[in-house]
């Protein structure tokens, strides 16, 4: 039976719906792509590949990972992953750095040009130089904000906010951060730290960033 015309706008409408909702979902997974490629660079100490992952030509990248301040533009990320974050660094003897990525929660623009997500993170470390090795269980989330470049997912905004990195032995209630990047002589951000605001057992912890808000657009 032929569908009259009300029945042909109702299916168009459906399937235009169901067009919209599978790119929004292939959206969704070309972000994760992306967080988790990081993750991943980073466990294999392929450090001088990350900046790769963000955007090249739009304006606004940044980074900031726990207390290291903020690194602007794409050549300041790139200074970050070649000098404070490098490869030289987890070619040394015991190095292990492990930071996964979890409950993504991300929230996508109706045009599909730009993102917010955050994600949990737990990980484990051993580093130290001259055989001198400490171990760390670690816990933070990545506050994140991703642009679409030349058709293509890109790391826009990247932020590590720390919970804790306490050594193995001690556990975060004694000893909640046993290292600091802001410590370190190859550290020069291009401005001071945003945001820090580690596990404390002396106050109530806020435990934030938060959860995306969904785009006004």
């Amino acid at each position: 039976m032929a569908m009259s015309m009300a029945e042909l706008e109702a299916e168009i409408k459906k399937l235009k719906q169901q067009v919209e909702e599978g790119a929004w979902a292939k959206d969704y997974i070309e972000i994760w792509k992306v967080q988790s490629l990081y993750s991943h660079l980073y466990h294999i100490g392929r450090m001088s590949e990350v900046p790769s992952l963000f955007a090249q030509k739009t304006p606004g990248v940044c980074l900031e990972i726990e207390d290291s301040g903020i690194y602007e533009g794409i050549e300041g990320v790139r200074r970050f992953w070649t000098t404070v974050f490098s490869d030289q660094m987890a070619q040394s003897p015991g190095h292990l750095a492990l930071h996964m990525t979890l409950n993504p929660l991300v929230e996508i623009n109706k045009a599909r040009t730009k993102a917010r997500g955050i994600w949990h993170s737990h990980g484990f470390a051993s580093m130290g130089r001259g055989g001198n090795l400490r171990q760390f269980l670690c816990l933070g989330k990545y506050d994140m904000e991703y642009v679409k470049e030349d058709g293509a997912w890109k790391i826009l905004k990247f932020a590590y906010r720390i919970t804790f990195m306490c050594p193995y032995e001690k556990g975060w209630v004694d000893e909640p951060i046993g290292g600091s990047i802001a410590g370190s002589p190859a550290n020069k951000p291009d401005k001071p730290t945003a945001q820090f605001m580690p596990y404390s057992k002396y106050r109530i912890n806020v435990m934030g960033p938060p959860p995306p808000e969904p785009y006004d657009d």
